[in-house]
């Protein structure tokens, strides 16, 4: 046989024939009088046989041995696990994880078409960005504990949903399930209200009474906050976020909000230190 005519035959391309034989997949056959390869019917089974292990995902570097080894099991009386057996354990182990991986990708379509998602997000976001605008929307408002995640255009929301790892978009959801379900929708705005009300050169007086409130407030839901969230150093991103907040607040509402956390994850730290339960995953 002639390329052309292995090749059509097979279902491949003379192309590929020739790629085959350059990676050693495929043996070269000798070649006629007339300069031309002359293949046999061997050739055209081992191409079948290297198109069937290629359509069950194998790669063509695992072809080659595979198909030696099934041929040394076939001449031995298949008395032996090989190769082969593992590769094809390996192979089902792959596509048993392409199967969980589509399943979940249809999932996030189902909860998507029905409102629940959205396409550009990461699914694993999603319950964190529920529990967000659940809060918003009943509460009317946002907030100091989202100053750095808001704004008109949710620039930041959307950085944070990519980037937030899951620990951290968990605390996210716990924080904002638990304000309204303990009654703290009022205190938490209220809070809120003194931060945002603090004018440019508000006396120390003024500021250490908004970061008082937000202590006492947070004090009462500190078992929702992870104290490895608070405890690490800063991420890039994290400090992107906060100088995308800084640029709609003035001198005195930076300074407090700073303090505030500053005093909190200080309180936490000893906490931490001294055994208390700070964390309800780690409960």
């Amino acid at each position: 046989m002639k390329s052309s005519e292995l090749a059509r035959m097979a279902g491949v391309s003379v192309r590929t024939l020739r790629h085959y034989h350059a990676i050693g997949l495929l043996p070269e056959p000798p070649r006629g009088e007339n300069g031309y390869r002359d293949y046999e019917p061997t050739h055209l089974l081992r191409l079948l046989r290297i198109r069937q292990l290629a359509s069950l995902g194998f790669s063509l570097e695992q072809i080659g041995p595979m198909l030696q080894d099934l041929d040394a099991k076939r001449a031995e009386g298949d008395e032996c696990r090989g190769a082969s057996d593992r590769l094809l354990d390996d192979l089902d182990r792959q596509l048993q994880e392409q199967i969980t991986q589509l399943e979940r990708q249809r999932e996030l379509i189902v909860r998507i078409r029905s409102g629940q998602g959205e396409p550009d997000y990461p699914a694993r976001a999603a319950r964190a960005l529920e529990a967000i605008e659940d809060f918003e929307r009943t509460s009317h408002g946002q907030g100091f504990l989202l100053c750095a995640l808001t704004g008109n255009d949710k620039t930041a929301m959307g950085v944070a949903a990519h980037l937030y790892s899951d620990d951290e978009l968990a605390e996210i959801e716990r924080i904002f399930h638990a304000i309204p379900e303990r009654g703290l929708t009022q205190e938490y705005l209220h809070v809120s209200r003194l931060m945002d009300s603090l004018p440019a050169h508000a006396s120390t007086e003024r500021r250490e009474a908004a970061i008082q409130a937000g202590l006492a407030f947070l004090e009462k839901i500190d078992d929702c906050f992870d104290v490895r969230n608070w405890l690490r150093p800063d991420k890039d991103y994290e400090l992107v976020l906060e100088n995308m907040a800084s640029a709609h607040y003035n001198d005195a509402q930076i300074a407090a909000s700073d303090e505030l956390f500053t005093r909190f994850t200080r309180r936490m730290a000893e906490r931490a230190e001294h055994g208390g339960c700070i964390s309800s995953t780690e409960a």
